[in-house]
Protein backbone atom coordinates (compact mmCIF):
# COMPACT_ATOMS: atom_id res chain seq x y z
CA UNK A 1 0.00 0.00 0.00
CA UNK A 2 2.95 2.41 1.14
CA UNK A 3 5.01 1.63 -2.30
CA UNK A 4 1.51 2.16 -4.52
CA UNK A 5 1.04 5.34 -2.89
CA UNK A 6 4.33 6.47 -3.61
CA UNK A 7 4.50 5.43 -6.72
CA UNK A 8 1.09 7.45 -7.37
CA UNK A 9 2.49 10.24 -5.82
CA UNK A 10 5.77 10.82 -7.85
CA UNK A 11 3.55 10.43 -10.88
CA UNK A 12 0.70 12.48 -10.41
CA UNK A 13 3.48 15.33 -9.26
CA UNK A 14 5.32 15.44 -12.31
CA UNK A 15 2.66 14.76 -15.21
CA UNK A 16 -0.31 16.66 -13.68
CA UNK A 17 1.82 19.88 -12.04
CA UNK A 18 -0.06 18.89 -8.48
CA UNK A 19 2.22 18.44 -5.28
CA UNK A 20 3.96 21.97 -4.30
CA UNK A 21 4.78 22.25 -7.38
CA UNK A 22 1.14 23.84 -8.19
CA UNK A 23 2.91 27.30 -6.62
CA UNK A 24 4.99 27.21 -10.30
CA UNK A 25 1.70 27.20 -12.22
CA UNK A 26 0.42 30.39 -14.10
CA UNK A 27 -3.19 31.13 -12.78
CA UNK A 28 -3.94 34.28 -15.02
CA UNK A 29 -4.57 34.79 -18.34
CA UNK A 30 -1.33 37.03 -19.42
CA UNK A 31 1.00 34.99 -17.30
CA UNK A 32 -0.22 31.82 -19.51
CA UNK A 33 0.36 33.12 -22.95
CA UNK A 34 3.39 35.82 -22.19
CA UNK A 35 5.18 33.53 -19.62
CA UNK A 36 6.52 33.48 -16.23
CA UNK A 37 8.45 36.98 -16.54
CA UNK A 38 9.78 39.15 -13.15
CA UNK A 39 9.49 42.04 -15.65
CA UNK A 40 5.58 41.55 -16.38
CA UNK A 41 3.56 44.57 -14.90
CA UNK A 42 0.48 42.99 -13.93
CA UNK A 43 -2.41 42.55 -11.37
CA UNK A 44 -1.07 39.11 -9.84
CA UNK A 45 2.15 39.22 -11.10
CA UNK A 46 5.18 36.78 -10.60
CA UNK A 47 7.57 39.47 -9.35
CA UNK A 48 5.79 40.67 -6.33
CA UNK A 49 7.61 44.21 -6.73
CA UNK A 50 5.48 44.65 -9.64
CA UNK A 51 1.74 44.64 -8.10
CA UNK A 52 -0.16 46.89 -10.68
CA UNK A 53 -3.44 49.05 -8.94
CA UNK A 54 -5.07 52.53 -9.71
CA UNK A 55 -4.66 55.46 -6.79
CA UNK A 56 -8.00 55.47 -4.81
CA UNK A 57 -9.50 52.50 -7.38
CA UNK A 58 -9.31 49.04 -5.77
CA UNK A 59 -9.48 46.54 -8.56
CA UNK A 60 -10.56 42.60 -8.67
CA UNK A 61 -8.87 39.60 -10.61
CA UNK A 62 -10.87 36.37 -11.34
CA UNK A 63 -8.73 33.91 -13.59
CA UNK A 64 -10.54 30.41 -14.05
CA UNK A 65 -9.17 27.84 -16.09
CA UNK A 66 -7.62 24.00 -16.95
CA UNK A 67 -3.82 23.24 -16.55
CA UNK A 68 -2.44 19.69 -18.42
CA UNK A 69 -4.11 16.77 -17.19
CA UNK A 70 -7.55 18.51 -16.68
CA UNK A 71 -6.30 20.01 -13.73
CA UNK A 72 -8.13 23.13 -12.46
CA UNK A 73 -6.64 26.44 -12.11
CA UNK A 74 -9.01 29.24 -9.88
CA UNK A 75 -7.60 32.51 -8.71
CA UNK A 76 -8.80 35.33 -7.17
CA UNK A 77 -6.79 38.46 -6.46
CA UNK A 78 -7.45 42.65 -4.45
CA UNK A 79 -5.01 45.30 -5.07
CA UNK A 80 -5.44 48.41 -3.93
CA UNK A 81 -2.77 51.74 -3.86
CA UNK A 82 -2.01 54.31 -1.36
CA UNK A 83 0.51 56.78 -2.26
CA UNK A 84 3.66 55.04 -3.51
CA UNK A 85 2.75 51.65 -1.94
CA UNK A 86 0.58 48.60 -3.62
CA UNK A 87 -1.04 46.16 -1.42
CA UNK A 88 -2.55 42.70 -2.97
CA UNK A 89 -4.40 40.13 -0.57
CA UNK A 90 -5.07 37.00 -3.19
CA UNK A 91 -5.76 33.07 -3.30
CA UNK A 92 -5.36 30.51 -5.77
CA UNK A 93 -6.04 27.04 -6.27
CA UNK A 94 -5.64 23.86 -8.85
CA UNK A 95 -7.13 20.54 -8.20
CA UNK A 96 -7.73 17.34 -10.46
CA UNK A 97 -11.12 15.26 -9.06
CA UNK A 98 -12.11 11.61 -9.51
CA UNK A 99 -9.11 10.54 -9.83
CA UNK A 100 -9.27 5.88 -9.51
CA UNK A 101 -8.29 4.00 -6.38
CA UNK A 102 -7.12 0.59 -7.29
CA UNK A 103 -4.98 -2.09 -5.52
CA UNK A 104 -3.36 -4.77 -7.34
CA UNK A 105 -6.07 -6.56 -8.28
CA UNK A 106 -7.61 -5.80 -11.69
CA UNK A 107 -11.20 -4.72 -11.75
CA UNK A 108 -13.69 -3.40 -14.08
CA UNK A 109 -14.40 -0.45 -11.31
CA UNK A 110 -12.46 1.51 -8.89
CA UNK A 111 -12.33 1.01 -5.08
CA UNK A 112 -13.21 4.53 -5.17
CA UNK A 113 -12.63 7.50 -6.33
CA UNK A 114 -10.72 10.67 -4.63
CA UNK A 115 -9.43 13.87 -5.41
CA UNK A 116 -5.80 16.36 -5.18
CA UNK A 117 -5.81 19.71 -4.84
CA UNK A 118 -3.34 23.07 -3.59
CA UNK A 119 -4.22 26.21 -2.44
CA UNK A 120 -2.69 29.22 -1.22
CA UNK A 121 -3.28 32.97 0.82
CA UNK A 122 -1.29 35.13 -0.36
CA UNK A 123 -0.61 38.44 0.55
CA UNK A 124 1.76 41.49 -0.12
CA UNK A 125 3.35 45.06 -0.77
CA UNK A 126 5.36 46.54 -3.46
CA UNK A 127 6.94 50.03 -2.92
CA UNK A 128 7.77 52.56 -5.38
CA UNK A 129 10.93 54.84 -5.40
CA UNK A 130 11.82 56.75 -8.04
CA UNK A 131 12.59 54.08 -11.42
CA UNK A 132 13.18 51.36 -8.57
CA UNK A 133 10.42 48.99 -7.53
CA UNK A 134 10.55 46.00 -4.40
CA UNK A 135 7.76 43.86 -3.31
CA UNK A 136 7.62 40.78 -0.97
CA UNK A 137 4.87 38.60 0.13
CA UNK A 138 3.87 35.41 2.05
CA UNK A 139 1.68 32.84 1.19
CA UNK A 140 -0.24 30.31 3.70
CA UNK A 141 0.38 26.86 1.37
CA UNK A 142 -1.85 23.43 1.87
CA UNK A 143 -1.57 20.50 -0.23
CA UNK A 144 -3.87 17.52 -0.26
CA UNK A 145 -3.82 14.37 -2.10
CA UNK A 146 -6.01 11.49 -1.14
CA UNK A 147 -6.56 11.74 3.06
CA UNK A 148 -3.31 13.53 3.24
CA UNK A 149 -2.48 17.02 3.74
CA UNK A 150 0.52 19.27 4.34
CA UNK A 151 0.72 22.80 5.12
CA UNK A 152 3.25 25.55 5.26
CA UNK A 153 4.26 29.12 4.84
CA UNK A 154 6.22 30.70 1.64
CA UNK A 155 8.11 33.82 1.39
CA UNK A 156 8.39 35.76 -2.31
CA UNK A 157 11.03 39.04 -2.64
CA UNK A 158 10.97 40.98 -5.91
CA UNK A 159 12.50 43.51 -7.24
CA UNK A 160 12.77 46.02 -10.42
CA UNK A 161 14.76 48.36 -12.06
CA UNK A 162 13.56 50.92 -14.59
CA UNK A 163 16.77 52.36 -17.38
CA UNK A 164 16.23 54.59 -19.87
CA UNK A 165 15.26 53.65 -23.46
CA UNK A 166 12.11 52.06 -21.67
CA UNK A 167 14.35 48.48 -20.65
CA UNK A 168 13.21 47.24 -17.52
CA UNK A 169 15.18 44.25 -15.87
CA UNK A 170 13.87 42.41 -12.78
CA UNK A 171 14.05 39.31 -10.61
CA UNK A 172 12.50 37.33 -8.04
CA UNK A 173 13.04 34.91 -5.51
CA UNK A 174 9.92 32.43 -4.92
CA UNK A 175 8.88 29.77 -2.34
CA UNK A 176 11.55 30.08 0.47
CA UNK A 177 9.81 27.96 3.37
CA UNK A 178 8.65 25.04 4.76
CA UNK A 179 5.88 21.99 4.58
CA UNK A 180 4.89 19.66 7.14
CA UNK A 181 5.21 15.97 6.41
CA UNK A 182 2.67 14.66 3.58
CA UNK A 183 2.02 11.08 5.59
CA UNK A 184 5.11 9.89 6.11
CA UNK A 185 6.87 11.47 3.22
CA UNK A 186 8.91 15.41 2.74
CA UNK A 187 7.52 18.19 0.70
CA UNK A 188 9.50 20.62 -0.60
CA UNK A 189 8.88 23.95 -1.98
CA UNK A 190 9.66 24.62 -5.63
CA UNK A 191 12.48 27.61 -4.75
CA UNK A 192 12.50 29.55 -7.72
CA UNK A 193 14.77 32.15 -9.28
CA UNK A 194 13.90 34.22 -12.22
CA UNK A 195 15.59 36.79 -13.65
CA UNK A 196 14.74 39.15 -16.69
CA UNK A 197 14.52 41.71 -18.77
CA UNK A 198 11.73 43.54 -20.93
CA UNK A 199 11.63 46.53 -23.42
CA UNK A 200 9.24 48.77 -24.27
CA UNK A 201 8.63 49.91 -28.61
CA UNK A 202 6.00 52.30 -29.92
CA UNK A 203 6.00 52.58 -33.35
CA UNK A 204 2.55 55.18 -34.06
CA UNK A 205 -0.50 54.24 -32.33
CA UNK A 206 0.81 50.58 -31.22
CA UNK A 207 2.87 49.76 -28.11
CA UNK A 208 5.08 46.76 -27.97
CA UNK A 209 6.59 45.14 -25.25
CA UNK A 210 8.56 42.41 -25.49
CA UNK A 211 10.14 39.83 -22.45
CA UNK A 212 12.84 37.43 -22.43
CA UNK A 213 13.56 35.53 -18.75
CA UNK A 214 15.43 32.96 -16.98
CA UNK A 215 14.31 30.41 -14.67
CA UNK A 216 15.45 28.08 -12.39
CA UNK A 217 13.55 25.70 -9.73
CA UNK A 218 15.01 23.93 -7.06
CA UNK A 219 12.97 20.77 -7.85
CA UNK A 220 13.38 20.63 -11.75
CA UNK A 221 16.98 19.44 -12.94
CA UNK A 222 16.77 21.84 -15.86
CA UNK A 223 16.54 25.95 -16.45
CA UNK A 224 13.46 27.45 -18.43
CA UNK A 225 13.58 30.09 -20.95
CA UNK A 226 10.48 31.78 -21.45
CA UNK A 227 9.77 34.66 -24.02
CA UNK A 228 7.33 36.40 -24.48
CA UNK A 229 5.23 39.54 -26.52
CA UNK A 230 2.70 41.75 -26.01
CA UNK A 231 0.99 44.18 -28.32
CA UNK A 232 -1.33 47.33 -27.28
CA UNK A 233 -3.71 48.87 -29.47
CA UNK A 234 -5.89 51.09 -28.17
CA UNK A 235 -8.19 48.94 -25.98
CA UNK A 236 -6.72 45.49 -27.86
CA UNK A 237 -4.55 43.16 -26.48
CA UNK A 238 -2.67 40.41 -28.35
CA UNK A 239 -0.40 38.32 -25.93
CA UNK A 240 2.14 35.54 -27.27
CA UNK A 241 4.80 33.40 -25.54
CA UNK A 242 7.37 30.50 -25.80
CA UNK A 243 8.91 28.73 -22.83
CA UNK A 244 11.58 26.23 -23.13
CA UNK A 245 13.37 23.56 -21.39
CA UNK A 246 14.80 20.31 -21.75
CA UNK A 247 12.51 18.09 -23.83
CA UNK A 248 9.57 20.45 -23.58
CA UNK A 249 8.65 23.16 -26.07
CA UNK A 250 5.17 25.38 -25.01
CA UNK A 251 3.88 27.62 -27.13
CA UNK A 252 0.91 30.25 -26.14
CA UNK A 253 -1.42 32.72 -27.13
CA UNK A 254 -4.28 34.85 -26.09
CA UNK A 255 -5.72 38.50 -26.19
CA UNK A 256 -7.77 41.11 -23.97
CA UNK A 257 -10.43 43.77 -24.23
CA UNK A 258 -10.06 46.60 -21.62
CA UNK A 259 -13.23 49.63 -21.76
CA UNK A 260 -12.97 51.75 -18.97
CA UNK A 261 -14.09 49.73 -15.76
CA UNK A 262 -13.38 46.12 -16.66
CA UNK A 263 -10.63 44.02 -18.81
CA UNK A 264 -11.61 40.32 -19.87
CA UNK A 265 -8.63 38.09 -21.09
CA UNK A 266 -7.89 34.45 -22.88
CA UNK A 267 -4.69 32.98 -23.48
CA UNK A 268 -4.27 28.85 -24.69
CA UNK A 269 -1.43 26.92 -24.73
CA UNK A 270 -0.01 24.25 -26.13
CA UNK A 271 2.75 21.83 -25.06
CA UNK A 272 4.93 19.01 -26.74
CA UNK A 273 3.90 16.59 -23.60
CA UNK A 274 0.57 15.95 -25.22
CA UNK A 275 -1.63 15.70 -22.39
CA UNK A 276 -4.12 18.49 -22.40
CA UNK A 277 -4.31 22.07 -23.48
CA UNK A 278 -4.20 24.77 -21.28
CA UNK A 279 -6.61 27.68 -21.27
CA UNK A 280 -7.73 30.49 -18.69
CA UNK A 281 -9.54 33.67 -18.99
CA UNK A 282 -9.96 35.67 -16.53
CA UNK A 283 -11.36 39.05 -15.53
CA UNK A 284 -10.42 42.63 -13.98
CA UNK A 285 -12.31 45.09 -12.77
CA UNK A 286 -12.28 48.18 -10.78
CA UNK A 287 -14.79 48.68 -7.59
CA UNK A 288 -14.79 52.45 -7.68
Amino acid sequence: MHINFKIFFIFHVFAYGIGSQFLTLPFSSKELSIGSHPTLFEHNPVNPSLYHAYQNRPSVLLSHGMWFGEVGLTQVGYNFQNNNVVTHFGFRYSGIHDLEFRNETPSDKPLSYFSSFGLSLDAGRSFNRDNMRYGLSISYIQYGIFTYESKGLGLNFGYSLDFKDEIKVGGVIQNLGKMTKLRNDDIFLPQRIIVGFSKKIKLNHIVNFVYASVEKNSLVPSSKIHLGNHINWSRFNLYSGVSYSTNVLETAIGFGVLTNHFEVMYSIRHGSQNIGIPQIISLKFLLQ
